[in-house]
């Protein structure tokens, strides 16, 4: 099963994906807000295991250093502090704190951030069978924080809200810095490519427009700022939306069992 962007095999994926978020709604729709919890942050952990072993396998597949090019693995390079794989742990301290700037980011960031990699894979991870041992962990991993993300909402333990704006943008802004603070670190020292949150130019398209407008570090992901923001509206307006039409009807259901 080769797994290539848009190919049957990879929209499959999503489509397992969807059907998982459906499946979780479907058998905790009546459990506790708290079992719901416990549930998502069990998942998150188990995915955190994943993603070492996952990482394990990569140190010692040597087609994965030749493809991408590293003549050495460097564990310093694959901390859980990419833009998707911080939701791993954002969303279980999220949950336990109740802390809705961190669910709001985890719920907005981790999806988006995990299908960019789905959709857009390094070399690495692009046409290769689903069940070589790097592609499955990648994928899995992945899908994993798709999933934990979007069952936020599916699970009603988040709730977009416009009013969650400014603290969901100051805490990407705080962690995109922290995240530059780190490769600043490591490559000064035991990793000179690290660049966790993409806070140096790499090549990929869109980011190889914004370094066209800002060749700055960090500095140049400011207009992707401008694009999460357009897009938590849009998304935020669906909830909305949906929230008027299921009142309306309650009213109108209300209205007519007093008659």
């Amino acid at each position: 099963m080769i797994i290539k962007p848009f190919n049957a095999a990879h929209i499959g994926l999503f489509v397992f994906a969807a059907a998982a978020v459906l499946f979780l709604r479907l058998i905790l729709r009546d459990r506790s807000e708290k079992a719901r919890k416990l549930v998502l942050i069990v998942i998150c952990c188990v995915n955190i295991v994943c993603f070492f072993a996952y990482k394990f396998a990569l140190s010692r597949d040597a087609e994965f250093l030749a493809v991408s090019g590293i003549e050495k693995f460097n564990w310093f390079n694959e901390l859980p502090i990419q833009l998707c794989n911080i939701n791993m742990f954002l969303i279980p301290i999220g949950l336990i704190a109740k802390k809705r700037p961190i669910l709001g980011f985890s719920f907005f960031v981790a999806p988006l951030g995990a299908a960019m990699a789905l959709f857009f894979p390094e070399a690495a991870f692009n046409g290769y069978s689903l069940f070589l041992p790097r592609m499955l962990g990648f994928c899995l991993t992945h899908l994993v924080i798709l999933i934990c993300g979007i069952s936020l909402a599916a699970l009603g333990l988040y709730r977009p809200k416009f009013s969650d704006f400014p603290g969901i943008l100051i805490t990407f802004i705080c962690l995109a810095i922290g995240a530059h603070c780190v490769n600043l670190i490591l490559r000064a020292t035991v990793c000179p490519y690290a660049n966790y949150f993409f806070t140096y130019h790499v090549d990929i398209s869109i980011l190889n427009l914004f370094w066209s407008w800002i060749p700055l570090p960090l500095l140049y992901l400011l207009p992707g700022i401008v694009i999460l923001l357009a897009y938590m509206l849009l998304v935020s307006l669906l909830f909305f939306t949906a929230d008027v039409i299921r009142e309306k009807k309650k009213a109108a259901a209300s209205a007519e069992w007093q008659k």
